[in-house]
């Protein structure tokens, strides 16, 4: 259910970033991304019975360091769409999880067979959802004779 409530989040926000790229400043909109991520996952931790870990200095580099990081990352997608279309979007994002499992192997992560398949399948169901197929016509009926079938 969480992927399902993500995946309908993430694609509304491919959408609103590419309806409103070209008229908005990309750093107001990232700072102003970020800020509300933080907020509702502050807010939902402790409903999900999350706690946070307990303050280390190497903690809050880290934490320093990947905030720098999703916002460098957020600015370049709100500022790349504005010359590429949601539909684009969303299939360069969908190289998403290969970079992941190519960043997780080199990592040292053990990727299944299930994870492999897993990730495959959402890279060509993105892929298949972007295809551009003909319409079937059907012809009209003319009142005559029997309707044509199928």
């Amino acid at each position: 259910m969480a992927t399902i409530v993500s995946t309908i989040a993430i694609a509304g926000e491919i959408l609103l970033i590419g309806h409103f790229a070209g008229t908005v400043d990309a750093r107001r909109v990232t700072i102003v991304q970020l800020a509300v991520c933080a907020l509702v996952a502050a807010v939902i931790a402790p409903v999900a019975g999350e706690s946070g870990p307990a303050f280390s200095w190497p903690l809050l580099a880290i934490v320093g360091g990947l905030g720098v990081a999703s916002a460098v990352i957020q600015m370049t997608m709100n500022w790349a769409q504005r010359s590429v279309s949601p539909t684009r979007a969303t299939i360069i994002y969908a190289a998403e999880p290969v970079w992941a499992a190519l960043v997780g192997r080199l990592a040292g992560e053990n990727l299944t067979l299930a994870s492999l398949t897993g990730g495959a399948l959402i890279v060509v169901a993105v892929l298949v959802s972007e295809l551009k197929t003909k319409p079937r016509t059907i012809p009209a009926y003319d009142g005559g004779a029997a309707p044509p079938i199928g």
